[in-house]
């Protein structure tokens, strides 16, 4: 099954940082003098470029990570650390399952989150510093005074050959997911494919999300939320899944809408958080209408395909789709597709959606920004 795990601008900022990453390492042991390539010149020109794009790139990264709530994914945990280091040094060749799995909401297993909140908030920063010295600090004239650069100078080679380290490890590692080359797939198209019990993982998440959320509005009935308390618990042990209460709470959050379509495509059941977010008065609305009229013909087409899977039998765990709301208006979410099976047979289809509008219009108007920027810079080379 697949899931859609790396939205549009994480996987531009990646591929755009291994980019300038790659360039940055040519064109550094050009200067060093280990080989010749583009010429000294030129390869201390590129060099300051790409340096410079990467430091524009990681101001815009930094910004869609706290305004996106992404920043969360970097946060250090111990647990599982132990069993993920020794799943790497010696369970990867015995074949053993993989502790962790990777979900929307928790993308980097413990190690990763260690590593790469290292290198943002440490490796990276020295190599900035570092190499911004090497381009405007004059010694010994007036200002800002060095006896040498000497020591900028072991710091910032010793920290491009930790990204280069780094880079090796990660790419070997990009191997050991689901299919050998899952991992890069998924981070060209968004969508990775996973095992059984990562999809069953995802849909976990979704569920839970939508129940907590359902409970948190019925506070106030005690009988309704110790009812929806044991539909979790017996969610959970038909999953095969669980999670601690830390992580319920954190996704439980956001808004979730519920829906639940025949065999033959018509609505019997929505709740209003999913009437709200298609903006219609009332879900009694919607019942009794075929799910193309919240769509474009070219959406429909799509999702036409998705749901005839669902109501075949497969679970869709994960995707984000395109709404066209009651008064005109487009909104985007994600959706989670199960059937909805009595006896041994299909009858229908349910599942959740969780609006995503906002996040796309924050990267929509970063990617915007950027492009601004690097006309603003371009315009002031050209002068």
């Amino acid at each position: 099954m697949k899931i859609y795990i790396y939205q549009l601008f994480e996987r531009f900022w990646h591929w755009m940082q291994v980019l300038l990453i790659f360039t940055l390492a040519i064109t550094g042991l050009e200067i060093h003098g280990t080989f010749e390539l583009f010429g000294y010149r030129t390869a201390v020109w590129t060099h300051d470029t790409a340096s410079w794009s990467l430091i524009v790139l990681v101001v815009f990264a930094i910004f869609w990570h706290f305004t996106t709530g992404e920043w969360r994914q970097y946060k250090p945990s111990m647990k599982l650390l132990k069993e993920q280091i020794e799943y790497y040094i010696t369970g990867i060749f015995k074949g053993a399952e993989h502790p962790t799995n990777k979900l929307v909401y928790n993308k980097f297993n413990p190690l990763q989150r260690f590593t790469y909140l290292g290198l943002k908030i440490l490796v990276i920063p020295v190599m900035g510093i570092t190499g911004l010295s090497y381009m405007y600090l004059n010694y010994p004239n007036q200002g800002f005074q060095l006896a040498g650069l000497d020591i900028v100078a072991y710091l910032h080679t010793a920290g491009a050959y930790i990204l280069i380290v780094f880079v090796i490890a990660h790419v070997y590692l990009t191997t050991t997911g689901h299919k050998p080359l899952s991992a890069i797939i998924a981070m060209i198209t968004g969508w990775e494919e996973v095992d059984e019990k990562g999809a069953r993982a995802m849909l976990a998440d979704e569920l839970e999300v939508a129940l907590k959320i359902t409970k948190a509005r019925l506070k106030t009935d005690s009988n309704k939320s110790e009812l929806l308390d044991t539909a979790l618990a017996e969610t959970e042990e038909k999953l095969g899944v669980k999670k601690d209460e830390k992580f319920r709470n954190v996704v439980a959050n956001s808004g979730a809408g519920y829906f639940r379509i025949n065999c033959e495509g018509i609505y019997e059941e929505v709740n209003k958080a999913w009437a709200s977010l298609y903006k219609f008065n009332s879900p009694e609305d919607v019942i009794g209408k075929h799910y193309s009229l919240s769509r474009s013909p070219e959406e429909f087409e799509e999702l036409e395909i998705t749901f005839n899977k669902v109501r075949k039998g497969e679970t869709i765990p994960h995707g984000e789709v395109t709404r066209i709301c009651q008064d005109g208006t487009v909104g985007h979410h994600t959706v989670t597709m199960t059937p909805v099976v009595q006896g041994k047979k299909v009858v229908g289809v349910e599942g959740f959606i969780l609006d995503t509008t906002a996040r796309l219009l924050a990267e929509k108007e970063l990617l915007e920004n950027k492009i601004r920027l690097e006309q603003i810079l371009a315009e002031r080379d050209g002068k």
